[in-house]
C-alpha cells in the first residue's frame, strides 16, 4: 500500500523549502513530505561550485518575505545563500520532512480518487507515495545536466572543456588562457572570478547583453535599517527593487532605444 501526504514538494531548493514554510504555517495540521533527488538541501546554490557564483538578483526580492535577509550585501555569494536556505529548513524543522536521494520519475492523477500517485527511485528501490497537493519545485531546467551545444570539431582541443554545472574541484586554471563561451548571468560573474588568477580571460557572446552596475551593498536598505530596523526595512526594499526592475523592463519594452543609450 501506498504512503499518503497530503501534499509532496518535489525538490528541496530554495523553493521547496519556501513552499514548505508557508504551508506549514497556514495549515499545521496538514501532512506533508518533500523528495530531494540529491543528497543535501539547497539545490542550485548546493550544487554550483563554480568560481564566483553569487546571486543575479539582490537577496531582498530573491530571499523569504517570512524570513527577512540580514547580511549587508544584497548580492549575495553562493555560500552565503546556501547558508540562509538551509538554517531556514533547519530554524522551522522543514528539514525533518526531507527524504533525500528520492528521485521522481512518473506521477499520475486520477480524477475518481482525486489525489496523485507520485512514483521515484531511491538508489535500486522503487518507492510509491501519493498526496492530494503536488508541488514541483525542481527548477526549470536540468540542473546536473548541464546543456553543451554541438560544436563541430570540439573534440580535436586539447584543454579542458568543462561547464559550470559540472565544476571540478582540482581545477587550476591559475596562468592559463581561457575562453567564456555566453554572457548570460554566469558567465558574468564567473569571469571576473577567472581573471584574478588566469592570464587571460576572452568571453565570447552571440548577442549583446545589458548590465547595470550596482553596488553590492544597498545603501537605501542600509539607511532604512538604521531608521527602522532589519524587518521593517525587508519589505520596503523589497518593493522599491521590484517597482525598479518592473520600471527597467517597461522601459526597455517602450523605448529600446533611450535604453540602448
Amino acid at each position: 500500500m501506498s504512503e499518503h501526504a497530503d501534499v509532496l514538494i518535489v525538490g528541496a531548493g530554495l523553493s521547496g523549502i519556501g513552499a514548505a514554510h508557508h504551508l506549514q504555517a497556514a495549515f499545521p495540521r496538514r501532512t506533508y513530505v518533500i523528495l530531494e533527488a540529491r543528497d543535501a538541501i539547497g539545490g542550485t546554490w548546493d550544487l554550483f561550485r563554480y568560481p564566483g557564483v553569487r546571486s543575479d538578483s539582490d537577496m531582498q526580492t530573491l530571499g523569504y518575505r517570512f524570513r527577512p535577509w540580514t547580511a549587508a550585501k544584497a548580492i549575495a555569494d553562493g555560500p552565503s545563500i546556501l547558508r540562509y536556505v538551509r538554517d531556514t529548513a533547519a530554524e522551522a524543522g522543514i528539514d525533518k520532512h526531507v527524504r533525500y536521494g528520492h528521485r521522481v520519475t512518473r506521477a499520475t492523477w486520477s480524477g475518481t480518487d482525486a489525489r496523485w500517485t507520485v512514483e521515484a527511485t531511491h538508489g535500486t528501490e522503487a518507492v510509491e507515495l501519493t498526496c492530494s497537493f503536488l508541488l514541483v519545485c525542481s527548477g526549470y531546467y536540468r540542473y546536473d545536466h548541464g546543456y553543451r551545444p554541438p560544436f563541430p570539431g570540439i573534440e580535436n582541443f586539447r584543454g579542458p572543456v568543462i561547464h559550470p554545472q559540472q565544476w571540478p574541484d582540482d581545477l587550476d586554471y591559475a596562468g592559463q588562457r581561457v575562453v567564456v563561451i555566453g554572457s548570460g548571468a554566469t558567465a558574468v560573474t564567473l569571469v571576473p572570478a577567472l581573471a584574478e588568477t588566469a592570464a587571460h580571460v576572452t568571453m565570447l557572446q552571440r548577442s549583446p547583453t545589458y548590465i547595470i552596475s550596482l553596488p553590492t551593498e544597498d545603501p537605501i536598505d542600509a539607511r532604512l535599517r538604521k531608521l527602522v530596523g532589519p524587518r521593517r526595512a525587508y519589505p520596503l526594499t523589497r518593493w522599491k527593487n521590484v517597482l525598479i526592475t518592473t520600471l527597467i523592463y517597461q522601459l526597455s519594452q517602450r523605448r529600446p532605444q533611450m535604453m540602448r543609450n
